[in-house]
């Protein structure tokens, strides 16, 4: 069964940070990873691609958090599964993984654990080797520090480990033994490690044959010097007495070793086995869940082709996700005006690029829309209320911000030039 991963690493430095953006949004060359399959990359957040540090600067003053010289701003959490969990298609070439429950169950597990507004970027990579997640967390404590050290220590990771593995559940995946170093193995494996190790066993705590010890007579030549050879005698006596015992502290150990491996693998069975369990229920559970739906669904398009009212529960069903999208579309845009805006045309091109919807313009009205692909949710940008505000003061608010931006940098940048040594 593949197994869940999760790895996290402490961004320490802006020089940290900036690396860490250049490489998850390319734009610097990265070896292993594939040009040609660049464009199913995804970011989630972070959709202006703005550096990691800057990000996390402003979550930390929004939280009005105290920053020491050696306090830790961001931390990267990469999840992914190990390379098995990835199914193929029929040709061989790798699916699209975003989109998907698994894809969609990574970012809610991010933003359930660590609060929604200190995940600031949440990248996903599909150009290398394995699909994977790439999430910069600011370590903000629930009672408003900055603090990695509470957030991200062993005892925490370990728990980490095992909550992210309880989420990945529905998908197969498992978490790794805690604690161990060993490589983990499939249940076959497991199989074939207990039965060799009764047979193993069985040859090793079979009783050795007996071996009588002796002592040869003196020689004539001997009677000259008994005491000589007396002290030979005992020598060879200790010795093979010593060889005896080595070989059988030998045996025992490798035993004992077996006996472990062996205790392991019948635990590590009935986890398994727990596991297998688990997941069959939840998919007897979906797919009950889903022909209910598909059922619900089939019953509308029907009313809806002949002509008929849809049903009160349909119209209020659909009403709901309509509202709950707009909520999730409007945190999108927020999140988009956070960027460098500096025109209309600047916001323009950053909806383009939001994950899981498209941008339209009426050509003759010029009015603009976001259509969610999932759902089909349709929203005029001038219903929405990023941040709570209406789209056009939302929109000056991130002018402004920008036009502030570009006049610090600009009086850093002549301060620098004009600085002698």
């Amino acid at each position: 069964m593949p197994y869940a991963i999760c790895r996290v690493a402490k961004i320490k430095t802006a020089q940290a940070g900036a690396a860490k953006t250049a490489h998850n949004y390319r734009q610097r060359e990265t070896p292993n990873a594939d040009t040609e399959r660049q464009p199913l990359n995804r970011e989630y957040i972070n959709t202006a691609e703005r550096n990691y540090w800057e990000l996390a600067t402003e979550r930390i003053q929004e939280a009005g958090a105290k920053v020491r010289h050696d306090s830790v701003r961001g931390v990267e959490v990469l999840l992914t599964a190990s390379p098995e969990a990835f199914k193929r298609q029929a040709d061989g070439s790798p699916n699209d993984w975003h989109g998907s429950q698994w894809a969609e169950a990574n970012i809610a597990f991010l933003k359930g654990k660590f609060g929604e507004q200190n995940v600031v970027s949440c990248t996903l990579h599909q150009d290398e080797l394995t699909p994977h997640f790439h999430a910069v967390v600011v370590p903000i404590t629930e009672d408003g520090r900055l603090s990695a050290k509470d957030l991200f220590n062993p005892k925490t990771l370990r728990a980490l480990q095992t909550e992210y593995a309880e989420a990945m559940k529905p998908f197969g995946l498992e978490r790794g033994i805690e604690h161990s170093r060993a490589k983990h193995e499939v249940m076959r494996h497991v199989y074939g490690v207990q039965e060799r190790s009764r047979g193993e066993l069985a040859e090793l705590t079979k009783p050795e044959p007996t071996t009588h010890l002796s002592i040869e007579g003196p020689t004539p030549f001997d009677l000259v010097n008994l005491s000589k050879w007396r002290a030979e005698q005992e020598a060879k006596l200790n010795a093979e007495l010593a060889r005896q015992l080595a070989a059988a502290n030998e045996r025992a150990n490798k035993a004992a070793r077996i006996a472990q491996d062996s205790s392991t693998a019948k635990d590590r069975e009935k986890t398994l086995s727990r596991q297998l369990a688990s997941v069959e229920a939840t998919k007897k559970k979906e797919i009950g869940t889903r022909k209910a739906v598909e059922g619900g669904l089939t019953r509308a398009a029907v009313l809806a082709a002949q002509g008929e009212a849809m049903p009160a529960k349909v119209l209020e069903y659909g009403k709901r996700i309509r509202a709950e999208v707009q909520v999730e579309t409007e945190k999108h845009i927020e999140q988009t005006l956070k960027g460098n805006i500096r025109q209309a045309g600047d916001l323009a091109e950053q909806l383009k690029k939001l994950p899981g919807y498209i941008y339209q313009e009426d050509p003759t009205t010029k009015q603009a829309e976001l259509r969610h692909t999932v759902t089909g949710s349709r929203f005029e940008l001038a219903e929405l209320k990023p941040g709570g505000v209406s789209m056009k003061e939302a929109y000056d608010q991130a002018v402004q911000r920008t036009a502030h931006r570009d006049q610090e940098q600009s009086k850093g940048q002549s301060r620098g030039r004009g600085m002698s040594l």
